[in-house]
């Protein structure tokens, strides 16, 4: 660091600073590493000038020394760590922090949260007496785009976070895949909206103790078919047991996953427990209502499946085969009794275990041909 002498005859002993130019091997904050960090500071007319360079964060920042103080930071790359396992058994302490934080401007070309590459960040936040309103934060890239807004309620008792958010998805795979599950999904559109709640400041998310609501509509995609302990809760929805639980043969529409037209839902969390009463898909092959609920700290679920699949046609067209006067009578069969085939076959089951190991259970309500004993879920 270079330092010069003040010019003012007052006797002042301190040292002001022109330069500093800092290394710092290892730097925690918040229970997350910051590695290699470098940084070029100088003083300018409202604080100090920031170049910074580390494995997590390139770029520059402004400290604005006025009131409670700004940072301005315009990044090339900002990746923020995953925290340490100290950091998350600390977490349970949720307590009034009485330090203030300054408002935050903040971009970043390329935002990496862990190992998922998210795109670019834009924050703005700033106090308000005891509060931090965060006024935006926008993460946008080719595959989708979220906006949210919030406040953290800064409390002596119970603090914690509140926060609005709409994401929008133009390819619900590639988003699936920024977020460490690839080969779920294939295309497909969605958007979802809701507001969620935790104990605690911004960076102590968790979500045992997640509170909140969301709405979900999506649009013509593929839940592709996979191993549950790959897929984890998507593997639940690719209807790869069903073939095993009808009378008829009908492997060949789900042997390839589940392809739907539409995916409505609205759902409540209260103390990290997701519940849903209208889950409704539909696709090509079949219809799936799914009512119940899924813990997200450990990751297990209970659910009530009906899965009616799109036979009708099918079966006119295999009594077509046998003639004219048969095809007729299947067809005016299916339209008068309204669809007999379609609820002959539909199939009822409870989900319940892990998400990476599904159990099947038999319902009381099943129509359908059920197996003997419980078993596992399996490709």
């Amino acid at each position: 660091a270079l330092f010069s002498k003040p010019n003012d005859k007052a006797g002042a002993s301190a040292m002001s600073i022109n330069k500093a130019d800092i290394a710092i091997q290892k730097l925690d904050v918040f229970g997350r590493r910051l590695n290699a960090l470098k940084f070029i500071a100088q003083p300018n007319a409202t604080g100090l000038q920031f170049a910074i360079e580390s494995q997590e964060i390139t770029g520059s920042a402004e400290w604005q020394s006025a009131g409670a103080g700004k940072i301005i930071a315009r990044l090339k790359n900002l990746t923020v760590p995953s925290s340490s396992e100290a950091k998350v058994a600390a977490k349970k302490d949720f307590r009034k922090l009485s330090k203030g934080y300054p408002a935050l401007d903040v971009v970043a070309e390329n935002f990496q949260l862990g190992n998922k590459n998210l795109g670019n960040l834009e924050l703005n936040a700033f106090e308000t007496g005891d509060d931090w309103t965060i006024q935006k934060l926008k993460i946008t890239n080719p595959d989708s785009t979220l906006l949210s807004d919030g406040t953290w309620y800064n409390w002596t008792r119970n603090p914690n976070t509140k926060l609005n958010f709409t994401l929008n998805v133009g390819n619900i795979g590639k988003t699936l895949k920024r977020f460490g599950q690839p080969d779920t999904v294939k295309g497909g559109e969605a958007a979802i909206d809701g507001q969620l709640e935790w104990s605690g400041s911004p960076h102590q998310f968790e979500t045992d103790g997640l509170n909140g609501y969301f709405k979900l509509e999506a649009t013509k995609g593929q839940i592709l078919k996979v191993k549950p302990g790959v897929g984890r809760l998507f593997g639940l929805l690719t209807l790869q047991s069903l073939p095993r639980r009808l009378s008829l043969d009908f492997k060949d529409l789900f042997s390839d996953g589940f392809a739907f037209d539409k995916i409505s839902a609205n759902a409540k969390i209260d103390n990290g427990i997701m519940r849903s009463d209208d889950f409704f898909m539909t696709g090509p092959a079949a219809e799936t209502s799914i009512k119940g609920e899924t813990n997200l700290k450990t990751e297990t679920q209970r659910l009530h499946v009906k899965v009616t699949p799109h036979i009708s046609d099918s079966l006119s067209l295999a009594a077509l085969a046998g003639g004219p006067i048969a095809g007729a009578a299947a067809f005016v069969a299916q339209k008068i009794l309204k669809d007999p085939f379609n609820k002959i076959i539909s199939s009822e089951y409870i989900i319940t275990g892990t998400w990476d190991k599904p159990v099947e259970i038999e319902s009381e309500n099943d129509g359908a041909q059920k197996p003997t004993s419980k078993s596992p879920l399996s490709p």
